[in-house]
């Protein structure tokens, strides 16, 4: 009596919705080349009579200087290697774990300049201090009209890590995605969380962040039955780091290991 295998029927994996690539802004096309995105609302506006005629100074120290901020372009790659007899198409198992930590991967990047790019990103920007016992009316207050303050009434986004996200509802400080100023919120797996007791929040200027599609490679290794994928894309990420500002809530420690 002769057996054969069943074929398994795989599950599709489900993308996380919401997070940075929802709620960014599209790059231009050519951004595979970088993105260049100009210093708008860095210079105090200057309120004249209207009989002057000049009101900017020349040289490096003049608060109105045009400054532009460059971003490269960079890889995510994800891979999945199963034995020849799972039954698995492989590649799409590939692209799938891809589309899965795609946000992630943008969002950490942002966050952080992992790769070292040397382009901007949260880390260079200005700490408002740390407001104490879960007070996060206060924090978002502090961080929205500093945010108003160094733009100059430019446009500000609000960023959180997912730690962040029940406490703002809580306190009703986040509502359809939006602060009480209609600042966009991105909150995103990929920000990190500073501690077990500290949560941080940030506001930047706008974000443009791109994806290209998932190319794959695969190669089946006979002699241990191994067959392995790689999926591969470009991506792009950039903001206006004219507003680069962020604040540190204390918050009750986390019960569990790993949810810092």
């Amino acid at each position: 009596m002769s057996q054969t295998l069943m074929e398994g029927a795989e599950v599709e994996v489900a993308v996380r919705k919401g997070g940075l690539l929802d709620a960014a802004l599209p790059a231009p096309q050519g951004w595979a080349q970088g993105l260049s995105i100009p210093f708008y609302g860095c210079g105090e506006p200057v309120l004249q009579d209207r009989c002057v005629t000049a009101n900017d100074e020349d040289g490096a120290d003049s608060p109105h200087r045009t400054s532009v901020a460059e971003f490269s372009a960079f890889g995510i790659s994800q891979g999945a290697t199963c034995s020849t007899l799972s039954r698995i198409d492989q590649k799409r198992h590939a692209e799938a774990r891809l589309d899965s930590t795609t946000e992630w991967a943008v969002a950490r990047q942002l966050a952080t300049d992992g790769l070292g790019l040397d382009t901007p990103s949260f880390e260079d920007g200005i700490s408002l201090g740390t407001v104490a016992d879960g007070d996060f009316v206060l924090a978002v207050a502090t961080l929205e009209q500093a945010a108003a303050d160094n733009g100059f009434g430019a446009q500000w986004w609000l960023h959180a890590p997912v730690k962040a996200a029940a406490f703002l509802a809580k306190d009703h400080q986040i509502k359809d995605g939006m602060s009480a100023t209609g600042a966009p919120w991105v909150v995103s797996p990929g920000y990190p969380v500073e501690g077990p007791t500290t949560v941080r929040l940030w506001a930047t200027g706008p974000v443009w962040a791109s994806v290209g599609d998932a190319f794959v490679l695969n190669d089946v290794d006979w002699t241990v039955n191994t067959d392995t994928a790689f999926a591969n894309r470009e991506a792009i990420v950039a903001f206006d780091p004219c507003i680069n500002l962020y604040i540190d809530v204390t918050v009750p420690a986390s019960p569990i290991v790993g949810s810092a």
